[in-house]
């Protein structure tokens, strides 16, 4: 129980960064929210949020598996973790303008990320549809350090429910960021 309550305080007080990092994903949905819909604004966001809690709980489960089936051991566990935060750091180098390797690597990672973009851009007209669950579905897709440490967090935990269990106390805690940006982002102008 403690550490789904560790993993909840992660995700609470870590989605300030899901501020600068899903808020202009998050206001680009919730600008098609304007007032005078026949939908609800708080439905919206609340089956966004259900969508990112749904594909984060259900990646928990499959890591969780992937650990059982591997049997990782605490330290196999750590040399994953290891590796997460090298990928991590390789990313944050190329960002910054880094060349060489690292700049081969980040070209080979963008393409993923921009087609993920692209797939959000056609379906941004689900924000009006109850299919927006589909849109908080691939926030779980999107390249992030939170996840990237809860993920290898379930591969560590090797137990399919309880890493599920890890992923959605996670989820949990970065709602209230992610509804609260949606709520501010409704009211911005495309």
């Amino acid at each position: 129980a403690i550490t789904l309550i560790a993993a909840f305080l992660f995700g609470f007080l870590g989605s300030t960064h899901c501020l600068g990092m899903c808020g202009p994903l998050v206001s680009l949905y919730a600008s098609q929210l304007a007032p005078g819909l026949a939908v609800s604004p708080l439905r919206q966001h609340l089956l966004f949020n259900l969508g990112r809690t749904l594909a984060y709980t259900n990646l928990g489960i499959l890591l969780g598996m992937a650990g059982f089936l591997l049997r990782i051991r605490p330290w196999s566990a750590g040399l994953i973790g290891l590796m997460a935060g090298l990928f991590v750091l390789l990313m944050g180098t190329h960002f910054l303008g880094a060349g060489g390797i690292v700049s081969r690597l980040g070209r080979l990672l963008a393409r993923p990320t921009g087609a993920l973009v692209g797939v959000w851009r056609r379906y941004v007209a689900l924000a009006r549809s109850p299919g927006i669950v589909l849109l908080g579905a691939l926030h779980g897709l999107l390249p992030c350090p939170l996840l990237y440490v809860m993920f290898t967090s379930a591969v560590a935990i090797g137990d399919p429910i309880y890493g599920g269990s890890l992923l959605f106390a996670f989820s949990l805690g970065t709602v209230p960021m992610m509804g609260a940006i949606g709520m501010v982002g409704q009211h911005l102008k495309p």
